[in-house]
């Protein structure tokens, strides 16, 4: 017998402890099965919770995968242009009738009677000249006058006795009459000795003084005697642009702006167009006429001309809907099978916020606003928000 067994009595353990002792193990035994079912029922759970949710992730990501295939846009519609625009173009005054006067005969200044700035009339004695050789010329010419008539007197009354045949008195008649032209022309040129103001005005030059050699005609440096300006109207030629020629019209009103007085523009008016380009500069000439009865505006002074351009038949569109590229200029069009089609387009005068389209586009197309670079002819898309004409 072991020191265990004579410690009790020589009994084994399980009649030493009893029915107690052996439940209790059973007991634990249990429990612990329990827990390990529980334990494998959790962990099964679980698996099948990572499983649930790894396939919910899946779907969501794939439902996210075909509508991010879609594209939202915002779309918008073109608008009739609702613009007045402005065309602004430099200019200078011109008076409505302007003249150089030059100096018909050879001479030298006698005297000359108006200066710069002065009123004139139509006729009123600018200058005389003195003529010396024109002068000697009309004595000349009126003694060869008055032999040549003495002739022709003569001879007709001989050719009235059929004293000289008729031969002989048509010469003597065709010379009195060349001598009567040539002194009708030297009478006329010393009659240019008088230099006149050919229309109502003012002086607007004087290059002259007394004691200068004038050459006759415009030929020469320096040879202008006078120049004379009629300012009660004022008239200005301005040059348009060909793509914006065809919204001129004849009496359409103009501002002109003077960098003296920017804030107080003058009414003036278009009276007549070139009718034509221009093709060296592909512009068309326009003429502007502008009152001027006080004499406030000066001739030869540098303005600005502001037209305001009749409406035109295109559309207008935002500028952040056009797609730029090395494809050229295009819009994106949404079609009524939710695909799009990108459309090239013709621009016009762009107003900053907005352009003018001039073909390509119809106002019933809905065109994507802020298109990506990436969008293509036949990608689906779907209309977020519309926005409305005109805005």
């Amino acid at each position: 017998m072991t020191d265990q067994r004579h410690s009790h009595q020589g009994l084994p353990e399980i009649h030493l402890y009893g029915a107690a002792q052996e439940s209790s193990r059973h007991q634990v035994v249990r429990t612990a099965r329990w827990v390990t079912m529980a334990i494998v029922v959790l962990l099964l759970l679980g698996l099948g919770w990572a499983l649930l949710v790894r396939r919910a992730n899946a779907e969501l990501l794939a439902t996210q995968a075909a509508e991010s295939a879609i594209l939202h846009v915002h779309v918008v519609q073109a608008s009739a242009s609702g613009y007045e625009s402005k065309l602004t173009l430099p200019s200078a005054l011109q008076g409505i009738y302007e003249a150089q006067i030059y100096a018909r005969t050879n001479g030298y200044v006698k005297q000359w009677f108006k200066d710069i700035g002065q009123p004139v009339k139509k006729g009123d004695l600018l200058a005389t000249l003195d003529i010396p050789d024109v002068n000697k010329q009309v004595e000349e010419a009126k003694a060869n006058f008055d032999l040549a008539k003495i002739a022709y007197e003569r001879w007709g009354k001989l050719r009235e006795h059929d004293a000289v045949s008729q031969q002989e008195y048509d010469e003597k008649t065709a010379a009195y009459q060349q001598t009567e032209a040539v002194l009708k022309r030297l009478h006329d040129q010393q009659s240019f000795s008088n230099v006149l103001a050919p229309f109502d005005g003012i002086v607007t030059r004087r290059n002259i003084d007394n004691g200068d050699l004038m050459n006759a005609g415009n030929g020469g440096t320096g040879q202008t005697m006078f120049a004379v300006a009629q300012i009660d109207r004022l008239r200005l030629y301005a040059y348009v642009p060909q793509d914006r020629a065809e919204r001129i019209r004849v009496g359409d009103s103009v501002d002109i702006l003077r960098p003296e007085a920017a804030d107080k523009p003058v009414k003036g008016k278009i009276v007549r167009t070139a009718g034509a380009i221009d093709p060296a500069t592909r512009t068309l000439q326009i003429e502007i006429q502008v009152p001027n009865a006080d004499h406030g505006l000066l001739p030869g002074a540098y303005v600005d001309v502001a037209l305001t351009l009749k409406l035109n038949r295109g559309l207008i569109l935002p500028t952040n809907a056009l797609l730029i590229n090395s494809a050229g200029t295009r819009v994106a069009i949404v079609q009524p099978d939710s695909k799009v089609r990108l459309q090239v387009v013709t621009l016009g005068t762009d107003y900053g916020h907005d352009v003018e389209i001039k073909a390509g586009l119809t106002p019933d197309d809905k065109v994507v606003m802020n298109p990506p670079d990436s969008i293509s002819d036949g990608q689906s898309v779907a209309i977020a928000a519309e926005t409305a004409k005109g805005s």
